[in-house]
């Protein structure tokens, strides 16, 4: 872990310093690592933060988490949403309120594209059998190390992406490379490595932009879920996004793309309308 930040630091030539996030969110994602954390810790956790409360007090009294019901106690959304869903919602919101103004990104679209990236990595998982809440987390930060590079490197990168908006992946990581010295998959794996999030969701950051066999599974379902989003976001249809996706990566996800289209386009069609899969 060390190791992995000392280098990413250096490459930065100390110009790089990694955002520090709340107490309480620290604690959760420790407690990613411990399956046998009770209900009653996370809900004493929550306690100790309000507005991260309240926030998941909205989200189980969501039609999709709760119907009609109307659910007053934590302890009643933890019994809801359920625990590991909890610990996910509560520190990806945690994580996001680290970035309050970024140079150079509009902060709405870069986080619909990261939620829209999350819930495709989770309905994918779910179908290669893989961990959901992992791939969601994974998702959802995937692209968060660029947040720190336009941060660290306000006067540099903002300026060379200005004519070049629409880019990311690949393409983003070798502007980023040009203008920094280091990517937004390099940075960001190294700050969720350094928060403690479980190895599988640090490399999956790591290696998304080169995902394959040697990669594990998580990578290239994030590397597909990117690819999801960007079709959702050119406006195509389930059929014309699963036509696009890579096949080389739906082998190393272990997915057959002959049955992603009965099993995963609806789930598709109701990602794009801004519902939970």
């Amino acid at each position: 872990m060390k190791a992995r930040m000392d280098e990413v630091r250096a490459a930065a030539g100390g110009q790089l310093a990694l955002p520090s996030v709340p107490r309480v969110v620290r604690r959760l994602i420790s407690q990613l690592r411990d399956p046998g954390a009770s209900v009653s810790d996370v809900v004493d956790e929550l306690e100790q933060e309000p507005q991260l409360a309240a926030r998941t007090l909205r989200i189980a009294n969501s039609p999709y988490y709760c119907g009609r019901r109307s659910l007053a106690s934590l302890k009643d959304a933890v019994a809801i949403v359920g625990t590991d869903t909890l610990r996910t919602l509560v520190i990806s919101g945690g994580l996001e309120a680290v970035f309050v103004a970024v140079p150079g990104v509009n902060l709405r679209q870069f986080w619909l594209d990261a939620t829209l990236t999350a819930k495709a990595a989770r309905s994918l998982a779910r179908l290669a059998g893989a961990d959901a809440e992992a791939a969601f987390l994974a998702g959802l930060l995937h692209n968060v190390g660029h947040l720190i590079l336009c941060q660290a490197f306000a006067g540099t990168l903002p300026a060379r992406l200005a004519g070049a908006r629409s880019v990311r992946g690949a393409e983003l990581a070798a502007l980023e490379r040009a203008a920094c010295g280091m990517d937004h998959a390099q940075v960001g794996a190294a700050w969720l490595d350094e928060l403690g999030f479980p190895a599988s969701v640090v490399d999956a950051v790591a290696h998304h932009l080169d995902a394959g066999p040697a990669a594990g599974t998580l990578a290239p379902l994030l590397a597909l879920a990117t690819q999801v989003a960007a079709a959702i976001e050119a406006g195509d249809n389930a059929q014309r996004a699963l036509l696009k996706l890579d096949a080389g990566l739906l082998a190393a996800a272990s997915l057959v793309a002959e049955n992603l289209d009965a099993r995963f386009g609806p789930q598709y069609e109701q990602i794009a309308a801004g519902g939970e899969p």
